[in-house]
């Protein structure tokens, strides 16, 4: 919410609009709200569910405006949180385990990370883990090889 509010004074500055990821944060506030609010029996296929729309709906939004780094951290943020919620759900729901062990250690730190992530780069708008410049790399390299 903080991240929302912070962008939504931001986005008055006529130069910062085009690289604002206001856009972004009313997707994703509107995907938490949405998931807070719905209450559901199987809540970890849920989230993940909701954590795989929410990953559609920033590449809709942004489909028209220039690619900033939020919406890349955003989107690894996402799947990594979606797999955290199926692992989850594999190991109460399916597996029916109920003692703790390093996974539920995992998702709790995972989770809390990943979202404090976007956060901050939702704030930031800057590649600070350098993830867009890998990403930038590993695509150089493959169209190398594919080019032979």
């Amino acid at each position: 919410m903080m991240a929302l509010l912070f962008n939504l004074v931001s986005y008055s500055e006529v130069g910062y609009r085009a690289r604002s990821p206001l856009w972004l944060c009313l997707t994703i506030n509107l995907s938490y709200f949405i998931t807070s609010v719905i209450d559901v029996t199987y809540v970890y296929p849920f989230w993940a569910s909701a954590d795989l729309l929410t990953l559609v709906a920033l590449f809709v939004v942004q489909r028209k405006r220039e690619k900033i780094p939020a919406l890349y951290y955003c989107a690894v943020g996402l799947v990594l949180n979606a797999i955290l919620h199926i692992a989850m759900y594999l190991d109460l729901g399916v597996a029916g385990n109920y003692e703790p062990w390093w996974l539920w250690t995992l998702y709790s730190l995972g989770i809390n990370l990943n979202d404090a992530l976007m956060i901050i780069v939702l704030v930031v708008n800057r590649d600070f883990l350098g993830l867009c410049r890998a990403g930038r790399l590993l695509k150089t390299v493959f169209q190398r090889q594919a080019h032979g």
